[in-house]
């Protein structure tokens, strides 16, 4: 199990380097980090609706599908519109120090269309037995999981400009992943305390302190790469640890989320997709939860 992990993420993130690498010549569109958004969080909503199937909330895949789409192509639009100069923090509409936040007013916009959306197609299906409202907070569940959760990864990649916009998405995948292989690994080694039984029997406490040094561990060592080899001013070593702690954190609770989801649907893997991780869903969730925070943090602390 554990090789068969190490296996697939080596081949996860080796694929991932050659996409974003061969896309930067293609900034600011870069088309081919669109498609592969597009293909990874269309795959993580359709599992998610089919995990949601086996509950009174089922969800309306049309409505999923068109809103993940609606929502991806609003977090291209500001940056479509004017394009990237490499001495803007965030290039888009809207210029200036709230620049970072301003680009998430067309997916804020096109997600309150989703919610609309939702309620009138489970209108135009109403058959009464009290099973609409839940379908309508199916339906708006995933899109906000999925579809706005994931805008924050997205945006990652113009978070310090067309150039260098990398970097934040560096430090977000490291520290997240890194997390997710150090409560792994430690807890599978050393775990003895239960951590949340209740939502997760197999994490320990010695799993969830083994995720956070590595993800400090992996914070750092991006910090290093990006001053040392791209000549890039990161977080510093200070704001390298703190995002690492925070992201970390954060990262083990998306895990801990999705395995609550998991359970409350009565199933253990998300899918069979992904040998070693279970679906597309298992690996993503903890970048669904760190992004946020991690987009937050950059912000705030970055160059």
């Amino acid at each position: 199990m554990l090789r068969t992990r190490v296996v697939s993420g080596v081949l996860i993130v080796a694929a991932l380097v050659l996409v974003l690498y061969v896309d930067q010549s293609l900034a600011p569109w870069f088309p081919l980090w669109f498609v592969v958004s597009t293909l990874v969080m269309g795959a993580t909503a359709r599992e998610l609706v089919g995990l949601l199937s086996n509950t009174p909330s089922r969800p309306s895949g049309p409505v999923v599908a068109g809103g993940l789409l609606a929502i991806l192509a609003s977090d291209w639009l500001p940056h479509l519109v004017q394009g990237c100069r490499a001495a803007d923090p965030v290039s888009g509409i809207v210029q200036g120090p709230d620049a970072a936040i301003a680009v998430f007013a067309w997916p804020l916009m096109s997600f309150a269309a989703v919610v609309m959306a939702a309620f009138v197609a489970e209108s135009l299906r109403f058959s009464g037995g009290g099973r609409s409202v839940a379908a309508t907070a199916g339906t708006v569940l995933v899109v906000a999981y999925v579809g706005v959760l994931g805008s924050f990864l997205v945006q990652m990649r113009w978070l310090a400009g067309c150039r260098h916009g990398l970097v934040p998405l560096a430090f977000l995948i490291a520290t997240a992943k890194g997390a997710d292989v150090g409560a792994y690994t430690v807890g599978r080694l050393a775990g003895r305390r239960k951590l949340w039984p209740v939502i997760s029997p197999n994490k320990t406490v010695e799993g969830a302190i083994g995720g956070l040094a590595f993800a400090l561990a992996a914070a750092l060592l991006v910090e290093r790469v990006a001053a040392g080899y791209v000549g890039v001013t990161a977080l510093g070593w200070a704001g390298a640890a703190g995002f690492g702690l925070v992201v970390g954190a954060m990262a083990q609770v998306g895990d801990l989320m999705e395995s609550m989801i998991k359970r409350d649907c009565g199933t253990k893997d998300a899918s069979a997709a992904i040998p070693g991780f279970g679906g597309v869903l298992d690996v993503l969730d903890s970048l669904l939860f760190a992004a946020p925070a991690a987009y937050g943090l950059w912000a705030w602390l970055g160059p």
